[in-house]
């Protein structure tokens, strides 16, 4: 089977961001498949630009993962420059699959990938001219995480009402709908679509984890760090982007509970970001010493890291949005890290709360999360070890071989029931 993976955010592993589709395109091409994954230049919260000024494409081959690196704009923030590459990739893939086309390569599927809509209908467009069957795969509901993560922007800016307009429509033109979150069916009735858009077409394959390479890493990538590595603290470890949207002040009022309550917990927090230094200067101003920010560090070293936490932290802005799942890429990190996870966001679907491997928050008030932490702080040393256990279980539910062949059965059975 031949098949373009088509989405602008697409990066290789050495630069974290979305890997998604590096791992499925690996392992599908140990099972004998084509794969080529056709992304943008620009590497996505970087400075990084895969190609040359005057190149329009980039072709690289990335532990036998087939990459087109397609000349977009450059962007550092998010503003103008950022959705002129979003349309500039749109328009220069379109070239590409045609110049891709005449060398005799013909896909059997086109699998696209939002958050960005642009690349995704022109995809689509792309392929139904040519009857290509498309697979289109939902990881960010936009508009709707627009709107709930910004509210300053209104659901009847007329910007955002032409998204709605275009998300509904490729939901109708796709042969196949993934949801990377568990409720997409959910969202479809909300939106009143049942009736124009088949439900029977949509899937969910979730995020996961690679955990051959996550073992690896753990055994081969290893810090020097004092507070990671001691013993007698009992560490909570945060990781990621430290902006408003993941909302740390909160977590600042949990660690100054903890430090008068509970003075032998420590907070470590991995990353970089706009809300950083505003809140360092916070734990300085409160006198809140229990509260660790260390600087973003390669992927590689996330395995070391989590393996040495005794809790996991999984916490950001409680929005709506959140009913529907979630399916972020470090919960599969701090669950094959065999660590329980404590969840502040609120969902109708909790990988945590369902597999009991850790603890789900009914709230995000200080003192919701500082009773949590708690109440597995009091856990029996063998109840501790069963969730920890627990967690790893469910991780190998998740590890990307298993995701890989469910992606393929849903490839097969479009392929036979067009």
């Amino acid at each position: 089977m031949n098949i373009w993976i088509i989405n602008n955010y697409s990066t290789p592993p050495s630069y974290g961001g979305i890997v998604r589709h590096y791992y499925f395109s690996k392992y599908l091409t140990k099972m004998g498949h084509n794969v080529r994954i056709i992304t943008s230049s620009q590497i996505h919260n970087t400075q990084v630009s895969m190609t040359e000024s005057n190149q329009l494409i980039t072709e690289k081959k990335i532990d036998d993962v087939t990459y087109t690196f397609v000349r977009t704009l450059s962007y550092k923030k998010n503003n103008w420059r950022r959705i002129y590459n979003m349309v500039d990739f749109s328009i220069n893939c379109v070239r590409v699959m045609k110049k891709l086309l005449k060398t005799g390569e013909n896909p059997d599927i086109i699998y696209t990938s939002s958050p960005s809509p642009f690349c995704c209908y022109t995809a689509m467009r792309f392929a139904k001219k040519r009857n290509i069957p498309t697979v289109f795969e939902v990881r960010d509901l936009w508009p709707l995480s627009i709107t709930e993560y910004n509210q300053r922007i209104s659901k009847n800016n007329l910007a955002i009402k032409a998204l709605y307009a275009m998300e509904k429509q490729l939901y109708k033109k796709a042969d196949r709908i993934i949801f990377t979150m568990a409720g997409g069916k959910d969202y479809i009735r909300d939106k009143g679509w049942e009736n124009q858009i088949s439900i029977d077409k949509i899937t969910q394959v979730n995020n996961g984890i690679d955990l051959i390479g996550f073992q690896r890493n753990l055994r081969h990538h290893k810090l020097n760090d004092p507070e990671l590595l001691e013993q007698k603290k009992f560490k909570i470890i945060f990781t990621g982007s430290i902006r408003s949207a993941y909302k740390l002040n909160i977590i600042l009022e949990v660690a100054k509970l903890c430090q008068a309550k509970l003075p032998f917990i420590k907070f470590l927090i991995y990353g970089d970001g706009t809300e950083k230094d505003m809140l360092i200067k916070l734990c300085k101003e409160n006198n809140i010493s229990n509260v660790s920010f260390k600087r973003r560090v390669e992927k590689k070293y996330i395995p070391f890291i989590l393996s040495n936490a005794n809790l996991t932290l999984l916490h950001s802005k409680n929005v709506d949005i959140n009913k529907y799942g979630m399916s972020q890429n470090k919960l599969f990190e701090y669950l094959a890290a065999a660590k329980p996870v404590l969840v502040t966001v609120k969902s109708r679907y909790s990988l945590v709360e369902e597999n009991n491997c850790g603890i789900q928050c009914q709230d995000q008030e200080p003192e919701t999360i500082f009773n949590a932490i708690q109440s597995l702080v009091k856990l029996p040393a063998d109840e501790y070890e069963e969730m920890s256990n627990r967690a790893h279980n469910v991780a190998q539910e998740y590890d990307y071989p298993i995701l890989t062949e469910k992606l393929l059965a849903i490839f097969n059975e479009l392929l036979n029931n067009p």
